[in-house]
Protein backbone atom coordinates (compact mmCIF):
# COMPACT_ATOMS: atom_id res chain seq x y z
CA UNK A 1 0.00 0.00 0.00
CA UNK A 2 2.89 2.37 0.78
CA UNK A 3 4.34 1.82 -2.70
CA UNK A 4 1.01 2.59 -4.37
CA UNK A 5 0.50 5.73 -2.26
CA UNK A 6 4.03 6.87 -3.10
CA UNK A 7 3.34 6.47 -6.82
CA UNK A 8 0.09 8.41 -6.52
CA UNK A 9 1.81 11.25 -4.67
CA UNK A 10 4.70 11.28 -7.15
CA UNK A 11 2.25 11.39 -10.05
CA UNK A 12 0.25 14.20 -8.44
CA UNK A 13 3.42 16.20 -7.86
CA UNK A 14 4.47 15.72 -11.49
CA UNK A 15 1.05 16.88 -12.73
CA UNK A 16 1.18 19.94 -10.48
CA UNK A 17 4.65 20.84 -11.74
CA UNK A 18 3.54 20.43 -15.36
CA UNK A 19 0.50 22.64 -14.75
CA UNK A 20 2.67 25.39 -13.26
CA UNK A 21 5.08 25.24 -16.17
CA UNK A 22 2.36 25.35 -18.85
CA UNK A 23 0.38 28.15 -17.21
CA UNK A 24 3.38 30.32 -16.37
CA UNK A 25 3.09 33.97 -17.27
CA UNK A 26 4.08 34.92 -20.77
CA UNK A 27 4.52 38.35 -22.23
CA UNK A 28 1.57 39.59 -24.22
CA UNK A 29 1.03 42.48 -26.57
CA UNK A 30 -2.38 42.83 -24.97
CA UNK A 31 -2.00 43.58 -21.27
CA UNK A 32 -5.03 42.61 -19.18
CA UNK A 33 -5.29 44.30 -15.79
CA UNK A 34 -8.88 43.05 -15.46
CA UNK A 35 -10.82 45.62 -17.47
CA UNK A 36 -11.42 46.84 -21.01
CA UNK A 37 -9.08 49.66 -21.96
CA UNK A 38 -10.64 53.11 -22.45
CA UNK A 39 -8.17 53.95 -25.25
CA UNK A 40 -5.90 51.90 -27.50
CA UNK A 41 -3.51 53.72 -29.83
CA UNK A 42 -1.36 52.42 -32.67
CA UNK A 43 -3.76 49.84 -34.10
CA UNK A 44 -5.65 51.55 -36.92
CA UNK A 45 -5.07 53.84 -39.87
CA UNK A 46 -5.78 56.96 -37.75
CA UNK A 47 -2.66 56.26 -35.67
CA UNK A 48 -0.35 54.20 -37.93
CA UNK A 49 2.35 53.25 -35.44
CA UNK A 50 4.99 50.73 -36.40
CA UNK A 51 5.81 48.19 -33.71
CA UNK A 52 4.14 49.96 -30.80
CA UNK A 53 0.74 49.95 -29.13
CA UNK A 54 -0.30 52.19 -26.21
CA UNK A 55 -3.18 51.41 -23.85
CA UNK A 56 -4.84 53.87 -21.45
CA UNK A 57 -7.37 53.24 -18.68
CA UNK A 58 -8.56 56.42 -17.02
CA UNK A 59 -9.80 54.82 -13.79
CA UNK A 60 -6.54 54.21 -11.91
CA UNK A 61 -4.49 56.05 -14.54
CA UNK A 62 -3.09 52.90 -16.16
CA UNK A 63 -0.83 53.58 -19.15
CA UNK A 64 0.84 50.66 -20.90
CA UNK A 65 3.23 50.59 -23.87
CA UNK A 66 3.76 47.33 -25.77
CA UNK A 67 6.22 46.18 -28.42
CA UNK A 68 4.26 44.57 -31.28
CA UNK A 69 6.98 43.83 -33.84
CA UNK A 70 10.06 41.65 -33.98
CA UNK A 71 12.24 44.36 -35.49
CA UNK A 72 14.96 45.09 -32.94
CA UNK A 73 13.40 48.38 -31.80
CA UNK A 74 11.95 48.95 -28.32
CA UNK A 75 8.49 50.50 -27.97
CA UNK A 76 8.47 53.81 -26.06
CA UNK A 77 5.93 56.32 -24.80
CA UNK A 78 6.16 59.73 -23.16
CA UNK A 79 3.10 60.71 -21.12
CA UNK A 80 2.38 64.41 -20.57
CA UNK A 81 -0.43 66.44 -19.03
CA UNK A 82 -1.98 69.73 -20.09
CA UNK A 83 -0.76 72.70 -18.10
CA UNK A 84 2.49 71.08 -16.98
CA UNK A 85 5.88 72.06 -18.29
CA UNK A 86 7.94 69.10 -19.36
CA UNK A 87 6.90 65.49 -19.54
CA UNK A 88 5.24 63.63 -16.70
CA UNK A 89 7.08 60.36 -17.39
CA UNK A 90 8.31 57.96 -20.04
CA UNK A 91 8.40 54.17 -20.39
CA UNK A 92 10.14 51.64 -22.61
CA UNK A 93 9.08 48.06 -23.36
CA UNK A 94 12.58 46.75 -23.98
CA UNK A 95 12.10 42.97 -23.91
CA UNK A 96 11.21 42.50 -27.59
CA UNK A 97 7.97 41.64 -29.34
CA UNK A 98 5.11 40.89 -26.97
CA UNK A 99 6.53 42.73 -23.97
CA UNK A 100 4.86 45.63 -22.21
CA UNK A 101 5.67 48.22 -19.56
CA UNK A 102 2.87 49.64 -17.41
CA UNK A 103 2.49 52.37 -14.81
CA UNK A 104 -0.57 53.31 -12.77
CA UNK A 105 -1.55 55.99 -10.25
CA UNK A 106 -0.69 53.78 -7.28
CA UNK A 107 2.95 53.58 -8.49
CA UNK A 108 3.55 57.10 -7.15
CA UNK A 109 2.68 60.77 -7.52
CA UNK A 110 4.23 61.26 -10.96
CA UNK A 111 1.96 58.52 -12.39
CA UNK A 112 -1.21 59.91 -10.81
CA UNK A 113 -2.73 61.90 -13.67
CA UNK A 114 -4.94 64.84 -12.77
CA UNK A 115 -8.67 64.23 -13.22
CA UNK A 116 -10.53 66.20 -15.92
CA UNK A 117 -7.24 67.09 -17.54
CA UNK A 118 -5.88 66.36 -21.00
CA UNK A 119 -3.22 63.68 -21.41
CA UNK A 120 -0.88 63.64 -24.40
CA UNK A 121 1.05 60.61 -25.57
CA UNK A 122 4.08 60.55 -27.83
CA UNK A 123 4.97 56.99 -28.81
CA UNK A 124 7.27 55.24 -31.22
CA UNK A 125 9.34 52.15 -31.99
CA UNK A 126 10.53 51.74 -35.56
CA UNK A 127 9.62 54.71 -37.70
CA UNK A 128 8.43 58.18 -36.85
CA UNK A 129 6.77 59.64 -33.80
CA UNK A 130 3.05 59.13 -33.20
CA UNK A 131 0.84 61.36 -31.09
CA UNK A 132 -2.43 60.78 -29.26
CA UNK A 133 -4.53 62.73 -26.79
CA UNK A 134 -7.39 61.94 -24.42
CA UNK A 135 -9.20 63.65 -21.57
CA UNK A 136 -8.76 61.90 -18.23
CA UNK A 137 -12.36 62.40 -17.14
CA UNK A 138 -12.85 59.45 -14.77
Amino acid sequence: MKLRMGRILTGAAALAAAAVMTTGGSASAYPDPGFDWDHIFGINSDTPASGVRVYAEENGDYISVCDTAKDGYSAKVIVGEDGYSGDSYGMTASGGKGTCKTHKASDGARYNLEENNGVSLKYWAKGGDNYAYFKNDH
